[in-house]
């Protein structure tokens, strides 16, 4: 990956990079193990990268717009997942902080976002990084968390919320905000007031967490 790819990030457990491999743009993360437990799980075909490559299949064949995953690999020293790479993409956060047009990307994020909970799912871990824009589409990634869920669900509000507070961090302005919220509840076919009244619980955690954290930021948007 050092050699040939572009690492984009890197940590203790973890290295990500862009490459190509058979003239396909693609994108790379190895997980190395964290303790011996997790080295046997590694061994055994197990753990978060097999998660998300299953997580990826399972959603792609349910039409909804991830990137397609090509491979998921024992190797020397881990883990690696191998999806497809957008090579023009970038996540909402990057966008935002770039100045980018906020309007098209934020109903395009609804619409997928809904698209995923029709189907029966939550992301479990919906913030701005993970929802990638590329050729007018926002997709899905960061997939080790999905999991199955009936539409409605206490684990889609909480997807709801990750998204809110995200917003509420940046700064969103509210007018933006409710673009975004007037698509997703289109799309899911509820209320405006039912879908901020469920969110209420999840989106209440997330922000004590996030003050207590970063400190207070921004404002309140629901």
């Amino acid at each position: 990956m050092n050699d040939h790819c572009r690492v984009v990030k890197r940590d203790s457990h973890s290295r990500v990079a862009l490459g190509e491999l058979q003239r396909k743009h693609c994108y790379l993360k190895l997980y190395q193990p964290k303790s011996s437990l997790q080295r046997l799980a590694f061994r055994l075909g197990r753990g978060r990268a097999v998660q998300a490559f299953d997580n990826a299949a399972l959603l792609a064949a349910s039409n909804i717009p991830v990137p397609e995953p090509l491979a998921c690999l024992r190797v020397q020293g881990g883990l690696l997942l191998v999806t497809e790479g957008m090579e023009q993409g970038r996540d909402l956060k990057s966008c935002w902080q770039g100045e980018e047009l906020m309007t098209p990307l934020l109903l395009a994020a609804a619409g997928s976002i809904a698209s995923l909970h029709r189907s029966g799912f939550a992301h479990g871990d919906s913030k701005w990084s993970n929802l990638l824009w590329s050729d007018n589409h926002v997709y899905l990634v960061d997939l080790e968390a999905v999991r199955a869920c009936s539409p409605g669900s206490a684990a889609q509000w909480r997807d709801l919320a990750r998204f809110t507070v995200n917003a509420e961090d940046l700064g969103l302005p509210s007018a933006d905000y409710e673009g975004f919220l007037t698509r997703y509840c289109q799309q899911m076919d509820i209320d405006r007031e039912a879908a901020i009244a469920a969110m209420q619980v999840p989106l209440g955690r997330l922000r004590r967490r996030h003050q207590g954290k970063y400190g207070q930021r921004g404002a309140r948007l629901v």
